[in-house]
């Protein structure tokens, strides 16, 4: 005979250890349901405020040959530009802690690369670049490093995660998405480093055809529009797998079940 589910009914321990490692489930996948709400919502005020900065400040930071570093030295800018490094290291933060939520197994190579994403960005912010041809002060250098490990770390750290992910059912159409945008931070972050010899060897002279600074700047930012894109690709799916997992228990409970 079939008997609706309910509390007390044959079958059923409504106190059971089933029903408690369901509820803590459900719990988890509310705060990463939250978590994947709140990274999504500062990923899209860092990209908007990203484009303002490209767009009201065109005619003092030329965006196809200077790096966006130097949109600290506009008006207003600094506040801006540093308030959008360290709202980018939150959220990247706070996604792997809601993936983290839903047991999603990232890796021991993802992790270390995504922290040292972090950690680059925080450094960017609170370590200016120099306004100069040739970096001259402690905080410059800083910067210059922390710079160069960012479009490095987030394309590796996207590959080791998607070997990962791939191996999730839930995650494994993000994994392919993930790949293609981190194989193209790999190459872009390559042609950035390739249009910043000259100014790192400044003692050869580079024929004009090797020559790419003066569209540094343009690679540079659709490097970062690609790594932001890997996150805004990770917190969307976060915030599709985590609502799922909310649904699920109230479906199920719904559900008629057999009873002997």
């Amino acid at each position: 005979m079939r008997e609706p589910r309910g509390r007390g009914g044959p079958g059923v321990s409504a106190g059971g250890p089933s029903v408690r490692r369901a509820r803590w489930a459900g719990a988890f996948s509310v705060l990463a349901c939250v978590l994947a709400v709140l990274a999504l919502l500062i990923l899209a005020r860092s990209v908007l405020a990203m484009t303002y900065l490209n767009v009201h400040f065109a005619g003092e930071v030329d965006p196809l040959s200077r790096a966006v570093s130097y949109y600290v030295f506009v008006e207003r800018g600094a506040e801006t530009f540093d308030a959008t490094l360290v709202a980018v290291a939150t959220a990247t933060a706070t996604i792997l802690v809601g993936m983290a939520q839903l047991r999603v197994r990232l890796g021991a190579r993802a992790v270390v690369g995504f922290g040292a994403w972090c950690v680059a960005l925080v450094l960017c912010a609170v370590f200016p670049t120099d306004n100069s041809p040739q970096i001259e002060t402690a905080s410059g250098w800083i910067h210059q490093f922390a710079g160069a490990s960012l479009f490095v770390t987030l394309p590796l750290a996207g590959l080791a995660l998607a070997r990962a992910l791939g191996a999730q059912p839930s995650w494994a159409g993000t994994a392919r998405v993930l790949r293609g945008l981190a194989l193209g931070g790999v190459v872009l972050a390559l042609a950035y480093l390739a249009a910043r010899l000259p100014d790192l060897l400044v003692w050869w002279e580079f024929p004009g055809a090797l020559d790419w600074r003066a569209v540094s700047g343009l690679i540079q930012r659709g490097l970062f529009t690609l790594e932001l894109a890997m996150l805004l690709a990770l917190a969307t799916r976060l915030l599709v797998v985590s609502w799922t997992a909310i649904r699920a228990p109230r479906r199920t409970a719904d559900d008629p079940v057999v009873t002997s």
